[in-house]
């Protein structure tokens, strides 16, 4: 890819700043926030958490890193753009070094899904900052975040029309134009959006997002939020939003598999999987591979032959990285007293993604159990 220059203009006293940097030879370049210093004097923007406040008709975060991703590493890359707006100094390599360790440069059999707890997860405990993993999003709650200068990663498609998932971060929103400015590292860090395009990108996750600041934006994350800073009641309203989109579209696969998605986040595993089941024969390809609930529903009820077969179809779709569902089968086998089959289960997990936690506790509880024997 040919080098893309930083460029930066002047105009009368209005600050203005494009920033756009890049990957070169396996390396990725990130900026630090530009003109902090001159801005320090500039009073914080607007509290615009209250519901009758004005915000403004639009706005722009500006100064964020950028890189152009690595194959399938969307998450690394947009987590690292929001971490850059707290003068956090990460690159993508570290990120996916912790969330996804199993990179396969053609992406096949590489882990191409990391959740948004994940990088919630990696970003308090590498950085210590606070995350909201929140569903139920929409325009107006973005364009609060933006204009309290928090920019907001979002779970989204690639492509309108594939059901392949992509990170982007929303960093900036115009009214007079209906459109979200966004950064990823595949369109880069100006990408614009109608809010009609971006909610249709947004709708197949459950309009999910992460909010990641520092402890003293916490109380406005919380304001802004209202009563979905309870991460149980962000799911009750989206699965009544769920349900309403069906009431109007009894055919909405994407509304239904939301629902599908909300019952098992409420802790309704019944409900969850039958729901699931009323759609399965109509889903696409790669819906279990970014979202596994149904899977662990099914676990979670002991239905393990359903855990087997489902688990089955994801890995053998060069698929073989998703590490959790080896933690699940080696469950299933501990359960049937297989030791053999299950710590085989657990290694696959490891080898695949070195860090996860459960495979490890769950290999150390294998190996006592043999021990106590």
């Amino acid at each position: 890819m040919g080098k893309k220059v930083l460029i930066a203009a002047a105009l009368g006293l209005i600050p203005f700043s494009l920033y756009v940097l890049w990957s070169e030879n396996g390396r990725t370049i990130y900026a630090e926030r530009g003109a902090q210093k001159e801005q320090e004097n500039i009073p914080p923007s607007l509290d615009t958490s209250n519901r009758t406040q004005e915000i403004p008709t639009k706005n722009v975060i500006d100064g964020l890193a950028h890189a152009w991703q690595t194959f399938n590493n969307c998450s690394s890359v947009g987590l690292m753009i929001a971490l850059s707006h707290w003068n956090v100094k990460d690159t993508q390599e570290a990120i996916a070094e912790a969330t996804r360790p199993w990179n396969n440069p053609k992406g096949d059999n590489d882990d191409k899904s990391v959740t948004l707890y994940e990088l919630a997860d990696y970003a308090k405990a590498k950085h210590g900052l606070a995350t909201y993993v929140r569903p139920d999003g929409d325009i107006e709650l973005l364009k609060k975040f933006i204009a309290n200068d928090i920019p907001v990663v979002a779970r989204a498609l690639m492509f309108p029309d594939q059901d392949i998932v992509h990170y982007r971060v929303v960093r900036g929103y115009d009214d007079n134009t209906k459109t979200i400015v966004e950064s990823d590292g595949i369109e880069g860090p100006g990408q614009t959006y109608t809010y009609e395009k971006w909610m249709h990108f947004w709708k197949d996750f459950n309009y999910s997002y992460l909010i990641v600041v520092p402890s003293e934006k916490k109380a406005t994350v919380e304001r802004i939020l209202g009563s979905e800073r309870d991460e149980r009641v962000a799911w009750q309203n989206a699965k009544a939003r769920a349900e309403s989109e069906l009431a109007k579209d009894a055919n909405d696969i994407r509304a239904h598999y939301n629902l599908v998605t909300a019952l098992y986040y409420l802790g309704d595993y019944e409900s969850s999987v039958r729901e699931f089941e009323k759609i399965e024969p109509r889903l696409t390809r790669r819906v279990l591979w970014y979202q596994m609930e149904p899977i662990d529903a099914y676990f979670k009820l002991e239905q393990y032959d359903r855990v087997m077969a489902l688990s089955d179809s994801v890995i053998n779709d060069n698929n073989k990285s998703v590490s959790e569902l080896y933690v699940l089968r080696g469950k299933i086998y501990e359960s049937r007293g297989d030791a053999t089959s299950a710590r085989a289960e657990y290694e696959k997990a490891l080898l695949y993604h070195k860090h996860l936690q459960s495979a490890k506790d769950a290999l150390a509880s294998l190996g006592a159990a043999r021990f106590n024997e």
